[in-house]
C-alpha cells in the first residue's frame, strides 16, 4: 500500500496537472476548490465516482468530514457545504483514545499511506459497512477503490482524504493502476496545497468575522491567545493589555496559559503576577530591558531562538516561574497589537513552539511569525474596538449613576434611593429567572440584564426638573424650611403676650392673684394642645378627617399681634390650605407637581438616542408610578400594558420607600407592616398580585433586609400568608 512515485508519467497526465493547478489558482472559493479539486481527481484515475473528506473537528477530536460525493452512473453530485445532505464524520480516534484504522479514510490519515483495494467485499482489512450499504440503496456495485491521503508536507499535517471508485478501461470496472497511483499521489500534493492555502484563509477570513463580532473583552482576548497558539502550534501564551496603573502605564497581565503545565489564568486567577511590566524605568526612560516592553516601545515582532542564550533581554520573572513550576521556557515570539492609530494597546506573547513529529520546543518558524502577525493585526482591531465599546459602557455607566447620585443628593429624605432600586429590582427579577411556575418562561439575556439596571438606574432622573420645596416637603408646612416653625413662634407670641396681660392684671388689681395666675395657666395650656395638635397635622401621618379639619380652621380664626402692633390670624389661608391636606404632606397642586417627574423621566429617557440593545430603557423606567388597573401615572397604562420588567420595578419602589431606614420624617418600617400595606395594595390593583407572591415566596424581602436594612426591621421569620 506504500506510495510508488517512480513511475514515469505520461507527458499528457502531467500537463493535466499544471493546466488544473493553473485554473484553481485564483478560485478563492472553498466550495468551488475542492468541487474542482474532486472532479480533477476522478477525470486522472477514470473512476466512476468518489467522495473529498476534510479534516474537521478539534485538536482532541479530529474526524474526516464528508464534503463532497460524486458518482456518474447514478448522476449523484452531493455537495455538503450548503447543508442539504448529511452524513456521519469518521472519528480519528476511538472513545479510548487508541487511533481508529478500521475505516481506510481514517487509516491512510494515520499512517499518510495510499491503500488500493482491487475489491472492497473480497477483503477484511478495512471496514467498508458505509460503502455497502450506499450499494444496496442506490442499486450499485462497488468494487475497486482507492484512498488517498492529501498531506501537506511544509505544514507537515493531513489536511483531507480522497476516495474513488471503481476505476474504469472501456467502461469496464477494473482496479486501480500503480500509474493511477502514482499520478493521483502527485495531485494530492498539489491538492494539499491548494486545500491548506484555501483553507487558512478562510480560517482566517471566518476568526476576522468572530472575532468583530465579539462582545466580551475577555473572551476576545481568551480567542485571541487560543487561535496564536494554535497557529504557531505554541505550548503556552501571555496576552499583555496597556493600562495605566497608579498614573504610570504599564502591561498588565490578563491572561497567561500554558498547555504543558495545565495552566489557565481564568481557572486559577492567582497564577497572574500581581505587578505588571513597567513601560519606563524610575528615571522616566523606555524599558527595554523586558522584552515585552520593548516589544512595546519598538512596535516591532521579536523571536527568540532560545531565552537562555541571549542577554539582549531580562528573563528574570521567566527563569523564576520555570524554577517555580519545573518548566523551560525556551522559544519566544513576542507581537504588539496595533490599533488602527498605530498604537499599541496590547502584547501578545507565545512561548515554545512544538515541533510537530518530536513535541519538544523548537524556534518559531518565518511561516509562523507571518500567520501571528497577520492574526495580531486583525485581533487588535477588534480588540481595540472592544476595548472602545467597553470605554464608552464605562462612561455610560458612570455619567448614569452619577445622575442617580445627584438626584439622592438633591433629597436627604431620599437619601440612596436611586442606588438601592437597582439592587431590589434586580433580585427580583433573579426570583422570576429561577421561578418554574408563573415565570417558568421568563429569562433573561445579558444585554435585557444591563438594560434593566440602566432603567432601574435613571427611574426617577425626571426628579432634577422637581422644585426642592416639593421633592424635600417632608411635613405639611414644609416649604424651603419648615412652616411650623414660624407657627411655633406665633404661639410663643400669645403665650408672652399671656404673661404681659398676666402681670398688667396683677398691677391694675382687676382680678385677683388667683383668678389671674388660673387665666394664665388655662391660657397657656390651651395654646399647648392648639400647638400639638397642629404638629401632630404637620407630619401627615394619618387620615385627616373632617372634624380635624375644622379644629384646624377654629385655631385659625384666632389672632396674633406682631412686632409691629400688626394683628392677623393665626393660620393664614395657606397654612389653613397644607395643614388640611387629607392624606401625607402634599397638596393636590403639590402632587400634580410631584407626578410630573415621571413625564420628565420619560422625556428625557425619550429624548436619548438609546442603542438597540437600551431601547426599552424608557419604557421601564417611565412606568413604575402606573398602577394594575389603569388609574397611576403618567400615562394611565393597565397591568396588560406593562412589561415584567416595569411591574417588577414597581414592586421595589414601594419597597424601598416603606422600609427606608434613612428617612429623617420617620422611623424604619417593620417588614411585617410594610408587607401587610403591599398586600393591600395589590387588592386595590395597585401592585401586580404574581410579582408580589413571587416577592413574598421566594423571600426577596428578606434577602434585602438582611443585606441593607437594620436587624429589627426583620421582624419576621415565616413566609407570610396573604
Amino acid at each position: 500500500m506504500n506510495t510508488n512515485t517512480s513511475i514515469n508519467l505520461p507527458a499528457k497526465t502531467l500537463q493535466f496537472i499544471l493546466n488544473t493547478a493553473q485554473s484553481v489558482a485564483h478560485e478563492h472559493d472553498i466550495e468551488g476548490l475542492c468541487s474542482a479539486l474532486l472532479q480533477a481527481a476522478l477525470e486522472l484515475t477514470h473512476a466512476d465516482g468518489g467522495t473529498l473528506y476534510l479534516l474537521n473537528g478539534s485538536e482532541d477530536n479530529p474526524t474526516l468530514k464528508h464534503t463532497l460525493v460524486f458518482n456518474q452512473s447514478l448522476k449523484i453530485n452531493d455537495n455538503f457545504f450548503a447543508g442539504k445532505h448529511t452524513r456521519p464524520e469518521i472519528n480519528l480516534y476511538n472513545q479510548d483514545g487508541s487511533k481508529n484504522a478500521t475505516k481506510a479514510a481514517s487509516y491512510a490519515c494515520h499512517y499518510n499511506q495510499i491503500i488500493n483495494v482491487s475489491d472492497i467485499y473480497a477483503t477484511n482489512k478495512f471496514d467498508y459497512a458505509a460503502t455497502k450499504e450506499f450499494d444496496q440503496e442506490n442499486n450499485y456495485l462497488t468494487k475497486s477503490s482507492l484512498t488517498i491521503p492529501i498531506y501537506d508536507d511544509r505544514n507537515d499535517k493531513i489536511v483531507g482524504v480522497f476516495q474513488l471508485v471503481n476505476a474504469k478501461d472501456n467502461n469496464e470496472i477494473c482496479p486501480f493502476s500503480k500509474e493511477h497511483e502514482a499520478t493521483i499521489s502527485i495531485f494530492a500534493g498539489f491538492t494539499a496545497s491548494a486545500l491548506g492555502k484555501q483553507l487558512l484563509i478562510d480560517q482566517q477570513r471566518n476568526l476576522l468575522v468572530e472575532l468583530s463580532t465579539e462582545n466580551s473583552t475577555q473572551s476576545l482576548i481568551e480567542r485571541i491567545l487560543r487561535e496564536a497558539k494554535s497557529f504557531a502550534n505554541a505550548d503556552a501564551g501571555t496576552l499583555y493589555l496597556i493600562k495605566d496603573i497608579n498614573n504610570q502605564k504599564q502591561l498588565s497581565f490578563e491572561l497567561l496559559v500554558n498547555d504543558t503545565l495545565n495552566l489557565d489564568s481564568n481557572n486559577n486567577p492567582s497564577i497572574l503576577p500581581e505587578n505588571g511590566v513597567h513601560l519606563y524605568l524610575a528615571d522616566g526612560t523606555e524599558n527595554h530591558a523586558n522584552v515585552a516592553a520593548a516589544c512595546t516601545h519598538k512596535k516591532q515582532t521579536i523571536v527568540i531562538e532560545n531565552a537562555y542564550d541571549t542577554s539582549d533581554y531580562d528573563f528574570t520573572g521567566m527563569k523564576t516561574f520555570d524554577k517555580q513550576f519545573k518548566y523551560h521556557s525556551q522559544s519566544f515570539l513576542v507581537t504588539p497589537l496595533l490599533s488602527h492609530e498605530g498604537k499599541v494597546i496590547g502584547i501578545l506573547q507565545l512561548i515554545n513552539a512544538l515541533d510537530i513529529h518530536t513535541g519538544k520546543p523548537v524556534q518559531f518558524s518565518k511561516r509562523s511569525v507571518q500567520l501571528i502577525k497577520a492574526l495580531a493585526n486583525y485581533a487588535a482591531i477588534a480588540l481595540n474596538n472592544q476595548l472602545l465599546i467597553q470605554d464608552l459602557k464605562n462612561l455610560l455607566d458612570a455619567f448614569i449613576q452619577c445622575i442617580a447620585q445627584a438626584i439622592d443628593a438633591k433629597s436627604p429624605h431620599t437619601s440612596a434611593h436611586c442606588q438601592r432600586i437597582p439592587l431590589l429590582t434586580e433580585m427580583i427579577a433573579q426570583a422570576a429567572c429561577e421561578d418554574d411556575n408563573v415565570f417558568k418562561d421568563f429569562c433573561l439575556t445579558k444585554d435585557e440584564w444591563y438594560e434593566l439596571s440602566v432603567a432601574s438606574w435613571l427611574h426617577d432622573c425626571g426628579k432634577l426638573a422637581t422644585p426642592d420645596s416639593v421633592l424635600d416637603k417632608s411635613t405639611k408646612l414644609h416649604l424651603m424650611n419648615d412652616g411650623i416653625k414660624i407657627i411655633e413662634a406665633r404661639f410663643a407670641s400669645l403665650k408672652q403676650k399671656a404673661h404681659s396681660d398676666y402681670y398688667q392684671a396683677l398691677a391694675n388689681k382687676t382680678h385677683s392673684v388667683n383668678e389671674s395666675k388660673i387665666a394664665l395657666n388655662n391660657k397657656l395650656k390651651s395654646l399647648d394642645i392648639d400647638l400639638k395638635f397642629i404638629k401632630a397635622c404637620n407630619k401627615g401621618a394619618e387620615f385627616m378627617a373632617e372634624e380635624k379639619k375644622q379644629r384646624i380652621r377654629s385655631i385659625a380664626k384666632q389672632t396674633w399681634t406682631d412686632a409691629e402692633d400688626i394683628t392677623s390670624p393665626l393660620l393664614d389661608e395657606e397654612e389653613v390650605y397644607n395643614l388640611c391636606i387629607d392624606r401625607g404632606t402634599l397638596t393636590p397642586e403639590e402632587r400634580i407637581i410631584i407626578n410630573n417627574h415621571m413625564v420628565v423621566t420619560l422625556d428625557m429617557l425619550e429624548s436619548l438616542p438609546f442603542p438597540e440593545n437600551l431601547k426599552r430603557v424608557p419604557e421601564i423606567a417611565g412606568g413604575h408610578h402606573e398602577r394594575m388597573d389603569g388609574t397611576g401615572f403618567p400615562r394611565g397604562l393597565t397591568r396588560d400594558q406593562l412589561s415584567l420588567p416595569t411591574r417588577m420595578m414597581a414592586v421595589a419602589d414601594v419597597f424601598e420607600a416603606l422600609t427606608a431606614n434613612d428617612r429623617p420624617y420617620k422611623d424604619p418600617m417593620k417588614i411585617s407592616t410594610a408587607l401587610k400595606i403591599m398586600h393591600n395594595m395589590v387588592e386595590n390593583n395597585h401592585l401586580d398580585p404574581d410579582i408580589f407572591h413571587l416577592f413574598i415566596h421566594a423571600r426577596v424581602w428578606e434577602k434585602y433586609a438582611i443585606s441593607q436594612l437594620k436587624g429589627d426591621q426583620l421582624d419576621i421569620k415565616e413566609t407570610p400568608e396573604f
